[in-house]
């Protein structure tokens, strides 16, 4: 009876562990890192993340920018850009992704903007979530804290 109620609790256990990595319906994003750390005008800003998605089916990248002084959020902002934008394939299931941006101009076409630019320094944290083309929405990541330097 003892090693029946055991092993019971073995294979639950594994069963469990091996659902974890399934790909699911809803997307799935995971912020890896930022960089720079300190970001000044006309520099690049790079989140690097990786995705899921079952049916690899993404339609839209929301991008959340937070401002914060000290450790307050001063400007919350939400921007939607076109998965196409990011220029990979449409039908990865799973991937890494770059999302760049250039602070403070807008001279290359091929990155996004990073609108609402603080007059002053401070610091700021960018997350991600994906929508997929049957609504299905993920979960929220977001990156660590950078500096970004006035203007």
């Amino acid at each position: 009876m003892k090693n029946s109620l055991l092993l019971i609790v073995v294979l639950t256990v594994i069963a469990i562990a091996c659902n974890k990595d399934k790909f699911t319906t809803e997307p799935k994003v995971e912020v890896k890192s930022i960089s720079p750390g300190t970001v000044a005008s006309g520099d690049v800003i790079t989140l690097a993340s990786k995705y899921t998605d079952d049916e690899g089916d993404l339609d839209s990248v929301y991008v959340v920018y937070k401002w914060y002084n000290g450790t307050a959020v001063v400007k919350n902002d939400t921007f939607r850009y076109p998965f196409s934008m990011l220029q990979l394939p449409s039908d990865l299931r799973q991937a890494e992704l770059n999302v760049t941006f250039e602070y403070n101009t807008n001279n290359n076409a091929e990155l996004l903007p990073l609108p609402g630019v603080s007059l002053r320094d401070t610091s700021a944290t960018f997350g991600l979530v994906l929508i997929d083309k049957a609504k299905h929405r993920s979960n929220y990541s977001e990156s660590a804290k950078i500096r970004l330097k006035k203007p």
